[in-house]
């Protein structure tokens, strides 16, 4: 794998920083799908206090509302 990276443009390797910022936000969306959009949950799975959290969130752009959305319409799918 290293060798691959090597070999491999510079241009083709994210730097650390967009690296780290697209593993965050991955992390982050990973969590809101396994509670649904419950930020106090993801925020206690992540061991990190609610308003961090929510901070974090802002930055990644991403919005619980829409992971809520999608719980609903997985129930109206199963017929709940």
């Amino acid at each position: 794998m290293v060798q691959k990276a090597l070999r491999g443009r510079p241009s083709e390797i994210p730097s650390f920083v967009e690296a780290r910022d697209h593993f965050e936000r991955e992390y982050l969306a990973q969590l809101l799908q396994m509670t649904r959009g419950n930020v106090s949950n993801a925020a206690r799975l992540a061991r990190r206090n609610r308003t961090e959290f929510y901070k974090l969130l802002h930055r990644h752009h991403l919005d619980p509302d829409r992971f809520r959305a999608r719980s609903v319409e997985d129930k109206a799918e199963i017929g709940q």
